[in-house]
């Protein structure tokens, strides 16, 4: 489980993170299935349990049960 604490001061300290996460999309058929995703983490709300990442250029609230990991963001 992912720490928002820990991830919070992380930012806090201008470390430049990127969060791989599980998406929920729809089916063709209706049903809920997952995609893995990748995106600069930009914040999150420890209190609503939400991590704040972008996304092809949209903002995105992941739940924090959908994060799968944090690392150093790619190119820093």
């Amino acid at each position: 489980m992912v720490n928002l604490s820990d991830v919070n001061a992380r930012l806090d300290a201008d470390e430049n993170l990127e969060l791989k996460y599980r998406f929920p999309v729809r089916s063709a058929n209706g049903e809920v299935e997952y995609e893995t995703r990748k995106g600069k983490l930009l914040d999150v709300a420890e209190e609503a349990s939400l991590l704040y990442v972008s996304h092809e250029g949209e903002i995105l609230w992941i739940k924090v049960e959908e994060a799968v990991e944090i690392t150093p963001a790619s190119g820093t």
